[in-house]
């Protein structure tokens, strides 16, 4: 296996070793949505340059532990502020708040909550699932499906219920609402073959028919969709799939994404993973599932926080310019309201990340305060002051840090900006881009020395491959089927 292809296997996980309880004994939490860099990684090895939207801030964050230090919490979801300074991606001095979730579960004593799940499988002919032969180095999307749907229906027990709807030209309810441990799941999965074009609207409204109609008394109702995210038949735009899914989650129904191998869409997947009640994974492999599973469940099905609503004021003389791991960022607003769906829990502690830019040249010290809001999934409104402080010291290179965390957070959130940057202006002007590439190379490998943190050495090696393919003149894909 080349040491490329190793590199993509290894790093979308490559946080999960740091996740342990730490000395306070808090165990993680992180915001739904996108939670890995996948496709970026693959397409990287594959020797392709990936398109903008393969690059997400709030993926690389949820692969990394990024807890922060504080007073002993007592909720189920604990949120904590810190801040720093840095030069921004201009180079300019810029201030840095970090708001870090973890959470005071026990995961030895974890009882997950019962769930009525409808795994909506694609057996479209882009899936393969056919094929008769699995390599070492490939696994088709549809066995790679096959496996993952085998070890979660495995995991699922006599409280839950399970039902499997298939989409490709037609539409099947393959298999009803049925107790996890009937050996009828077994031959249902096994069952699972080809059909044609890829209807995926078609697919998700069979399933969210039988999710409104489900009797079942379980704790939450979750839709997981297998598929490669390239809808061929009826609607194929993130739009009408936005909306659809928003109408499934105003009624209490969750959506877990698989985006599964080469094929992968990046754009749609986001689009309707960050949702209330959303999370998306990508695999590319059969090892990826088994990683998958050890290292997210029963965290990915297993909201704490819904409706998170992080509200702060801009210290004075600053306006608020980015958030990182938001699904839109402050636009310049210094009264800044800026929202999170759902809160899953992790074996890593997530992070969100704010960029103050100060009216005058340098920072200095400052504190910022404000509040945050969530609802808990038995629908109770909870409010947490958060306050973070800069005391204004900074080193030679114009970086200072109340906690480590925070530098590690902004290392890594300029990092993907920066790669999405350059892999905006590789179409249109590939010089270019290789100037931003090298630039933001440049900047992380600083960092990651600054910081010492044995989790960043393998991301820079991500940003150097994606600099000499851009400088060898590599070709730039939105899936690595070259469309």
């Amino acid at each position: 296996m080349s040491r490329a292809r190793s590199l993509a296997l290894l790093l979308p996980f490559l946080g999960a070793c740091y996740a342990d309880y730490n000395a306070m004994g808090e165990f993680g939490a992180t915001q739904g949505g996108v939670q890995d860099m996948g496709l970026a990684r693959e397409m990287i090895a594959s020797g392709f340059v990936p398109p903008p939207e393969a690059f997400v801030v709030e993926g690389m964050f949820s692969e990394h532990e990024l807890g922060l230090e504080g007073e002993p919490c007592s909720s189920l979801l604990c949120l904590r502020a810190a801040a720093g300074e840095a030069p921004d991606a201009d180079g300019l001095a810029a201030g840095f708040v970090q708001v870090g979730m973890s959470s005071t579960i026990d995961p030895d004593t974890f009882e997950r909550p019962s769930v009525t799940m409808i795994a909506v499988v694609d057996v479209s002919g882009s899936m393969g699932w056919t094929y008769e032969e699995i390599s070492e180095e490939y696994a088709s999307p549809g066995q790679i499906s096959r496996y993952l749907l085998q070890e979660i229906a495995d995991e699922l027990g006599p409280q839950d219920r399970i039902a499997i709807v298939t989409y490709g030209s037609r539409i099947q309810t393959a298999l009803d609402f049925t107790d996890p441990t009937d050996p009828e799941v077994d031959q249902a999965i096994g069952a699972l073959n080809e059909g044609g074009s890829t209807n995926m609207e078609g697919g998700l409204e069979r399933a969210y028919e039988l999710a409104r109609a489900a009797e079942f008394d379980t704790d939450q109702v979750r839709l997981a969709l297998f598929t490669d995210v390239q809808p061929n038949v009826g609607a194929t735009g993130p739009g009408a799939f936005q909306s659809m899914v928003a109408s499934g989650a105003d009624d209490d129904i969750g959506l877990t994404v698989f985006g599964m191998g080469v094929g992968l869409g990046q754009e749609l997947m986001t689009a309707i993973s960050h949702l209330r009640g959303g999370n998306a994974f990508s695999l590319f492999d059969l090892d990826d599932t088994h990683t998958l599973m050890e290292d997210s469940w029963p965290w990915m099905v297993s909201p704490i926080a819904y409706d998170l609503r992080v509200e702060m004021d801009a210290p004075e003389g600053f306006t608020l310019s980015q958030a990182y791991g938001f699904p839109t960022a402050g636009n310049g607003d210094p009264e800044a309201t800026l929202d999170i769906a759902t809160v899953f829990l992790s074996r890593r502690k997530g992070a969100m990340l704010l960029e103050l830019t100060p009216e005058a040249y340098e920072v200095g010290a400052f504190d910022m305060g404000g509040y945050i809001t969530y609802t808990t999934p038995e629908g109770a409104p909870i409010v947490a002051d958060v306050i973070a402080s800069h005391d204004g010291v900074v080193d030679e290179r114009g970086q200072g840090w109340e906690q480590h965390s925070v530098g590690k957070t902004t290392a890594l959130a300029l990092l993907v900006e920066g790669m999405k940057q350059a892999a905006t202006e590789y179409g249109p002007d590939p010089a270019v881009a290789v100037e931003t590439m090298t630039e933001v190379h440049g900047r992380f490998a600083g960092d990651a020395e600054s910081l010492d943190d044995v989790a960043l050495p393998p991301e820079v090696e991500l940003a150097a491959a994606l600099l000499e393919l851009m400088e060898n003149g590599a070709p730039q894909e939105t899936s690595l089927y070259g469309y």
